[in-house]
């Protein structure tokens, strides 16, 4: 029988530079010793909503464990103020530094970031300017923003409903040079958020060294390899100093499936790596 728990999550709405934004708090349950608080950093476009039950059974498994950890719903996202179309990269920068200024008003001394897929490159980037954020847990992250945007755009052309939706790669591409909203899968997408996308690449963060690293990749089955590009990031980022650990997971990717799944693998790795940490 799964234990209740003492401290409920708790909805709210927090002042962003730009709207409100939605939140849940997920705070530490009773009893515990509070090791810290993680910051939650969302993915881009439908995955964001594809991810919402795990990155939630994950956000209570922290709790058990001493954590709080905030989960925000990005300007233009979810159910905070503005259109997705509104929503930009330095948008979303001062969005999730306005998370950690919450953080610090709650009397946390350590703060952890994690990242879920593309929200990978803006935990990055967030640490490049806030010294304090040493540790970052990786699920599944995209590490080649260009080939991210080139996958999310195809996604877009094979939702074409019909002939006379339909729209090829040159014209989507065209859009997003001329800095015009773009269609991916029912979200108007800024172009400005899709060309800073596209300029991200995991080895301009290797000069972070600083970092404790945690990554998590989730692979269909023990018969499906690690890819090339990640062994090679972790061994370069490795080899700049950085302290990194790689860990695959067996489990359904629920980022990509339409019905709720769950990857019961990595919820309980990522818990256990954050009971000993």
């Amino acid at each position: 029988m799964t234990t209740p728990l003492n401290r409920k999550a708790e909805p709210f709405y927090l002042d962003g530079p730009h709207g409100r934004l939605f939140a849940i708090y997920h705070p530490p349950q009773n009893g515990i010793e509070i090791k810290g608080c993680f910051l939650y950093i969302q993915p881009l476009a439908e995955e964001m909503n594809r991810c919402r039950q795990m990155v939630a059974i994950q956000a209570r498994e922290f709790s058990k464990l001493g954590y709080g950890c905030l989960l925000l719903d990005l300007y233009g996202t979810g159910d905070s103020e503005g259109e997705y179309q509104d929503g930009n990269w330095d948008i979303y920068l001062a969005d999730l530094n306005a998370g950690l200024r919450w953080i610090a008003a709650k009397g946390y001394d350590h703060v952890r970031l994690w990242a879920l897929r593309h929200g990978a490159f803006l935990a990055l980037d967030l640490a490049r300017t806030v010294p304090t954020l040493r540790r970052i847990l990786l699920w599944q992250p995209v590490l080649n923003g260009k080939a991210a945007v080139t996958q999310i755009l195809r996604i877009a052309l094979a939702g074409s409903l019909s002939e006379q939706d339909k729209i090829s790669m040159t014209e989507l591409r065209n859009r997003i040079q001329e800095d015009k909203a773009v269609e991916l899968s029912g979200y108007e997408t800024s172009a400005s958020l899709l060309s800073v996308l596209e300029t991200k690449h995991i080895s301009s963060y290797y000069g972070l060294t600083d970092l404790e690293i945690q990554w998590f990749d989730v692979l269909a089955s023990q018969e499906q390899n690690r890819s090339k590009e990640s062994i090679q990031v972790e061994q370069n980022w490795r080899d700049a100093g950085a302290r990194i650990h790689y860990e695959a997971v067996i489990g359904p990717a629920f980022w990509q499936v339409w019905e709720r799944v769950v990857a019961d693998h990595l919820i309980e790795h990522t818990s256990a790596w954050a009971q000993k940490t």
